[in-house]
């Protein structure tokens, strides 16, 4: 009975549906009677766009004549494609329910994990520690700046060296 429903719903239809291409024309189509313009990216109806009017469903619907094979083909096509429709859907939802699981846990756990770094690493014991200079960096610091001191006088030396020669 679920296969004839379309067909039942619009037999009693006001107009015709199989005259005009059947019921996915119909549902896809629109109106007949409106002019198609070109918008550049395809086509449109000119004004606000047509809304299909359909009549209340009844609470009974009983079937009148046997659908055609036209009518049982597009009920089984609008069938498939309801289904892969939702299976897509559930396809989608079964992905994005471990995703957003994780988002919300790998947010949660960074937030909570920079709350404690920073707690820990601005407590009063630890800044004196923390602003120790590293005995490597100190030994550096104090090889480059004898290094310096080496250069200047190299410098002073190759000066003199220069100005000697010049005045002979």
């Amino acid at each position: 009975q679920n296969v004839y429903y379309f067909y039942s719903f619009f037999h009693d239809f006001p107009f015709p549906i199989a005259a005009k291409g059947g019921l996915l024309n119909f549902i896809f189509r629109g109106k007949k009677d409106q002019k198609r313009v070109s918008n550049g990216r395809g086509f449109r109806s000119p004004g606000p766009p047509s809304i299909v009017q359909l009549p209340q469903v009844p609470d009974t619907m009983r079937q009148t004549d046997l659908p055609t094979d036209r009518e049982r083909i597009e009920t089984e096509i609008i069938k498939s494609l309801i289904e892969s429709y939702f299976c897509i859907v559930r396809k989608n939802f079964i992905d994005m329910v471990p995703k957003t699981i994780m988002y919300f846990l790998v947010n949660h756990s960074r937030d909570s994990m920079q709350n404690e770094l920073v707690s820990e690493l601005y407590r009063e014991a630890n800044i004196a520690d923390l602003m120790r200079e590293a005995e490597d960096i100190a030994q550096r610091r104090k090889t480059c700046h004898e290094m310096r001191e080496l250069l200047r006088k190299a410098l002073d030396i190759v000066n003199e060296v220069r100005d000697f020669n010049t005045f002979k």
